[in-house]
């Protein structure tokens, strides 16, 4: 039975152009699944759909911000317009930035707020009355900065706990519904070489590939979310890393602290790379300054 659970599925992914919400629209599909596509860069949202459908999986692509509380109640009601029902919503688009509180533009936690954490808030509440329905699933896909505030990343980690604490909520809330609340935290996992991330000075750069560490693929990410949604399950903590963070900083907070505290200096450097080099925006040359600041649009 478990074998064929998701057939006929419909599934909303939000950022599901690329990276993880690619995977997971993939995984699904691949399942028998039908997929609602979503993203704000049209050409690469259209560019995935064409991608599935060729696999012969079924998918269609709908472009929109979830920032925008209108534009996620569309999302909602045009999933249910094309396919005639929702059963499962994974709340996947996320930005990340980078960069101490101190030096942060104002910019960055603005739109960290509204994209990781009231996009979610808004998909789901839009999104409840017909998962009250098919007794379905809301998905969060969160990560391990969300188990506590992370320095030199602290937009990021602090709109990750607060979705987190809105799946707590919602689990709650939705108890006697029937609908199933999960959150998966995601450990470090390989990037997307398209992937923009904002900079502490609220310009848009390529998030670097990371060398060293041992990352997860994206598509054995997308396959424990499909189980965690088969399995019901209420959450599942992925990646070594992500599993020794969430068992410290719950039960060894002091010594959690203080390893963060021991590396901070190392923590800092890293999240001031780009490309594998230190930016220095005083001695590059003016080409090389525009070629990697430039103003793009969020990218969820």
């Amino acid at each position: 039975m478990k074998e064929n659970y998701l057939k006929n599925k419909v599934a909303l992914i939000s950022g599901s152009s690329m990276g993880i919400g690619k995977a997971i629209a993939i995984e699904l599909a691949s399942r028998g699944a039908k997929i609602i596509l979503n993203g704000q860069d049209v050409e690469k949202l259209y560019r995935t759909e064409t991608e599935l459908r060729t696999k012969g999986l079924q998918a269609t692509a709908v472009a929109g911000d979830i920032r925008n509380a209108e534009a996620c109640k569309f999302l909602i009601e045009e999933t249910v317009h094309h396919y005639g029902k929702l059963d499962i919503l994974v709340n996947n688009a996320a930005v990340s930035s980078r960069g101490s509180v101190a030096e942060m533009a104002e910019r960055n936690f603005k739109i960290l707020a509204e994209t990781n954490f009231m996009g979610s808030a808004y998909m789901s509440k839009y999104a409840i009355p017909y998962l009250k329905e098919t007794k379905g699933h809301i998905v969060f896909v969160n990560s391990a900065g969300g188990f506590r505030g992370m320095p030199f990343n602290s937009a990021y980690s602090t709109t990750k706990m607060a979705q987190a604490g809105l799946a707590d909520a919602l689990r709650i809330e939705l108890h006697d519904s029937g609908i199933h609340v999960g959150i998966a935290f995601v450990g470090f996992t390989e990037n997307d070489t398209k992937k923009k991330i904002l900079d502490v000075d609220g310009s848009w750069v390529y998030l670097s590939k990371r060398n060293n560490l041992k990352l997860a693929k994206p598509e054995s990410v997308a396959q424990s979310i499909c189980l965690m949604i088969v399995d019901r399950k209420n959450k599942i903590t992925l990646t070594g890393l992500g599993k020794f963070s969430d068992f410290a900083i719950r039960y060894m907070p002091r010594l959690s602290n203080w390893l963060l505290l021991m590396n901070r200096n190392k923590i800092e450097r890293e999240f001031t790379l780009i490309g594998g080099e230190k930016v220095n925006k005083k001695s590059m040359p003016k080409s090389r300054v525009k070629q990697v600041y430039r103003d793009m649009e969020v990218e969820v």
